[in-house]
C-alpha cells in the first residue's frame, strides 16, 4: 500500500566540496528553500488524488444509472445519490482550495497554511469519494478487476498520497 511510483532514498555528502557558482541560493538557507517546495508538491499530489477520485465518481455515477434495483436505476435512491452529491461537493471543494494555494504562490503571497489545508482535505474527500464508490458498486467494485480497487490502495499507508 502506499503510493508505490514515489520512491524514497538517502544521499549522504560528507566532505563534498562544490564551488559557491553552483550554489542554488544563500549559504545555509538550502533547508527552508527545500522545504519552501513542499507547500507546492503537496498541492500538486492532492490534485492527483483528487483526479483519481474524480474518475472514481464518474464510475459510480455511471454504474449507479445502469445498475436497478427494485426496477429502477440505483441513482434514484436517496443512499446513493447522497453519496454522489457529497463526494462531487468534496472534490470540487477541495480542488477549489488547491487552486487557492497554487494562485496564492503564484502572487508571490505566503501560502502554507492553505498547502496544509489542502492536503488534509483533498485526501480525506479524495479516500471518502474512493470509498463511496466501491460501495456503490458493491463486491464487484472491491475486485481487483476493476480500477476502483487500485486506486483506493493510492490512499493508504502511512504516506497515503501525500
Amino acid at each position: 500500500m502506499g503510493w508505490i511510483p514515489l520512491a524514497r532514498a538517502s544521499i549522504i555528502m560528507d566532505g563534498v566540496r562544490l564551488p559557491a557558482r553552483y550554489r542554488l541560493g544563500e549559504e545555509g538557507e538550502g533547508f527552508y528553500q527545500l522545504m519552501g517546495t513542499f507547500d507546492a508538491y503537496w498541492v500538486l499530489m492532492t490534485l492527483m488524488a483528487l483526479g483519481a477520485a474524480q474518475a472514481s465518481l464518474e464510475e459510480a455515477i455511471s454504474y449507479a444509472k445502469q445498475r436497478t434495483a427494485f426496477g429502477k436505476p440505483i441513482a434514484k435512491f436517496e443512499g446513493v445519490s447522497f453519496k454522489i452529491a457529497e463526494a462531487a461537493t468534496e472534490i470540487d471543494a477541495a480542488r477549489l482550495l488547491c487552486y487557492r494555494t497554487l494562485w496564492l504562490r503564484h502572487q508571490g503571497m505566503p501560502h502554507t497554511k492553505e498547502a496544509a489545508m489542502g492536503k488534509w482535505f483533498g485526501v480525506e474527500a479524495a479516500e471518502r469519494a474512493a470509498y463511496d464508490a466501491i460501495r456503490i458498486h458493491g463486491h464487484v467494485g472491491y475486485s481487483t478487476d476493476y480500477p476502483l480497487e487500485q486506486r483506493l490502495q493510492g490512499y493508504h499507508g502511512p504516506e497515503r498520497w501525500c
